[in-house]
């Protein structure tokens, strides 16, 4: 059966799935269960057999090849944090930080400037701002959730707008594919280049960050989650199961060892440059490539396996050579270090799962159906933004939602005449979107774990922020889409989302707790 066939059914698997993870807060039965149902579809409503393709659905995604070098990226990465916390080098960094931040602004607003800093990866981002920033966070008693939507709204965007980064390569890739299928002789890099003012939702995330931080404006879940937490020092709620436990109680760095801060530095400071290396090695830069060609044809999971072995090989060093520790203690740290990342690394399976599952339906061809009916020239971006929004919500993912639509919106735009640029924009940005919101996304099951905070608290707090700027954005491509430059929308843009946002929040003035004195802000 082909898979338009499938109708509207093909949303129904990941929508299930998402309803019942809000709902019961059991993500991997919920993911399971959404798993299930659209395997049952797709053998014939046979329930036996749609179990037994579930299970198929799970091994052939957990053992394709990105997806098991990530997996053993994720692996390498507890692996490193065992050994960090064994080290004492976190508590070491984080006192140190802590001297020269002194307001619980500062420290929002140094993760999120950390976030936008470590652009070459998003992954990486992530797990380094996250790892650095969380204990200073919680001293300011800064909710886990606020440090998420941090994580989460400010790497990706970031990451998927830089011209150096692991997202450069597959986006020019498919601008350049679609150029060629549409006959059309365009740089496929300044076309990646040139639809950067119209990426509305991006920007307005990005910007949403610092408006929230810097002006101290909350509303929805989030201004709750960060009552809590300034008003009883709270940064978990009561009923929270963050979906990465920290470890540090039960990792004890040994009598002897003196903490000092470059004890973390150092194997982060080689994730980084052996990220950075293996990026331009892989992509052919030492063969003469330009740094844009090679980063274009780099093998990013590679790259940060490669990363985060040499991060742990690092950290493995420091601490039998110069903390001189018991190699069997080293060894009991890495245990707990996968240990930590043991549930992330099942929901990431089965979130990979699901959006095959609704990628096999036919969810992408469906939405395209569906918006084919009603799209002229001047509301293609519009409409290319919300079919973007509702597939990667449904698939968890942002570069499977940019697969599936650039083979049918560009060439659509070019057919009806429409600019370029806001409908490339359209897809780019508005596959981020679900990444944002969605559950079943790995960009939020990373920025869940990284904060150590309850995914389900991190997702329902998130989407009123993403689903504000993702609103503006819709009116946005509409102007755009009928002949109104960016520089022109986009401040608008900007105008609404403050405003909004001003007029929804409530404003926290509540001092942290007296043990902090001068840090309150």
């Amino acid at each position: 059966m082909a898979p338009e066939t499938y109708g509207l059914i093909s949303l129904f698997p990941a929508m299930l799935a998402i309803v019942l993870t809000l709902l019961t807060r059991q993500v991997l039965l919920s993911l399971f269960a959404g798993i299930w149902i659209g395997a049952t579809v797709l053998v014939g409503w046979n329930p036996a057999a749609g179990a037994a393709r579930s299970l198929q659905f799970v091994v052939d995604n957990v053992t394709e090849p990105f997806n098991v070098k990530l997996l053993l990226f994720t692996f390498l990465i507890g692996a490193m944090l065992g050994m960090i916390f064994l080290s004492g080098g976190m508590n070491a960094l984080a006192s140190q930080m802590v001297k020269r931040i002194r307001t619980r602004r500062q420290a929002a607003l140094g993760t999120s400037l950390l976030g936008m800093t470590i652009f070459v990866d998003s992954y990486a981002s992530t797990m380094i701002t996250g790892s650095v920033m969380r204990p200073i966070t919680d001293k300011f008693d800064i909710s886990r959730e606020k440090l998420a939507y941090i994580l989460d709204s400010t790497t990706a965007p970031t990451a998927s707008i830089s011209v150096v980064s692991t997202w450069l390569g597959f986006e020019v890739g498919l601008i350049a594919e679609q150029l060629t299928t549409i006959g059309v002789e365009r740089s496929a890099f300044l076309l990646f280049l040139e639809p950067i003012p119209y990426r509305f939702y991006s920007l307005l995330a990005l910007a949403m960050v610092f408006i929230v931080v810097i002006a101290d404006l909350d509303f929805g879940p989030m201004a709750k989650a960060e009552r809590r937490a300034k008003e009883e020092g709270k940064v978990l709620g009561d009923n929270a199961d963050p979906l990465m436990e920290t470890q540090e109680d039960d990792i004890v760095t040994p009598d002897h060892v003196e903490p000092r801060w470059w004890y973390f530095a150092a194997p982060i400071a080689a994730l980084v440059a052996v990220t950075g290396f293996s990026l331009y090695y892989s992509g052919g830069g030492f063969a003469g490539r330009s740094l844009t060609d090679a980063l274009s044809n780099a093998a990013t999971a590679d790259a940060i396996v490669w990363a985060s072995f040499s991060a742990c090989l690092v950290i493995l060093t420091i601490l039998v050579g110069h903390a001189r520790i018991a190699v069997d203690k080293v060894s009991d740290a890495i245990f707990e270090g996968f240990k930590m990342v043991m549930f992330p690394v099942a929901v990431l399976s089965l979130a990979w799962s699901i959006g095959a599952v609704s990628q096999t339906l036919g969810v992408g061809p469906y939405v395209v159906a569906i918006s084919e009916g009603i799209i002229t020239a001047g509301m293609l971006p519009a409409i290319i933004f919300l079919s973007a929004v509702i597939i990667s919500f449904s698939i968890g993912t942002s570069w499977g939602t940019m697969g599936i639509l650039f083979p049918v919106a560009i060439p659509l735009g070019h057919a009806l005449g429409a600019p370029l640029a806001p409908a490339i924009a359209a897809i780019l940005t508005g596959a981020l979107f679900g990444d944002h919101c969605s559950p079943i996304s790995d960009t939020t099951v990373m920025s869940s774990m990284f904060a150590a905070s309850d995914h389900v608290d991190h997702v329902n707090t998130q989407i009123p922020y993403a689903v504000l700027a993702g609103i503006v954005a819709t009116g946005l491509f509409l102007l755009a889409g009928y002949g109104v430059s960016a520089y022109i929308a986009l401040p608008a843009g900007l105008v609404a989302v403050g405003s909004v946002t001003y007029l929804l929040s409530e404003q926290l003035s509540v001092e942290v707790p007296s043990s902090y004195g001068s840090n309150a802000d």
